[in-house]
């Protein structure tokens, strides 16, 4: 009698749900591409290495993944990272998740590109106070974002 080893039924039945599964959904499921000006905002450790690097300008302030508008102060500000104060004039940059320091676009600028956002996406632009530009199911709003919201992951540059 010929054995059979059950390694063989379990890789042909894996394969057979896998093929399965992507027939029942309609083949296979892709991330949304971001939009154009969309990027995902830096953790905060990234962005305090970015800072202890000299990888931005010494007094710079620019966002990065996290709650109530907090932001990474560059290195004449100590490498801080703090909500930045509503009378501070704005916040013009963020800080990518590979790390590199860009220019955040202007208000009008992430107003045109709201259709092209995911529903619910949320994405800081240049501003004061914190201002983010709200996805089209948020009926494309520009406002700061709330304290009590898990936080903001993205920005829109210019």
């Amino acid at each position: 009698m010929k054995k059979i080893h059950l390694s063989r039924f379990r890789t042909a039945g894996a394969v057979a749900l896998s093929i399965a599964t992507l027939a029942a959904v309609g083949g296979p499921v892709m991330a949304k591409p971001a939009a154009a000006g969309e990027i995902t905002l830096a953790p905060q450790e990234q962005a305090l290495a970015v800072c202890r690097a000299n990888k931005m300008g010494q007094w710079d302030i620019a966002y990065f993944n996290g709650k109530d508008g907090i932001a990474q102060w560059g290195p004449g500000y100590d490498c801080k990272q703090s909500p930045v104060p509503a009378d501070i004039s704005g916040v013009a940059n963020a800080i990518q998740s590979d790390g590199k320091v860009v220019t955040l676009a202007p208000p009008e600028e992430a107003a045109k590109l709201c259709p092209t956002l995911g529903p619910w996406d949320i994405a800081y632009v240049n501003g004061k106070d914190g201002i983010a530009q709200w996805g089209p199911g948020y009926g494309c709003k520009q406002s700061r974002v709330p304290g009590a919201f898990s936080g903001v992951s993205n920005a829109i540059t210019k």
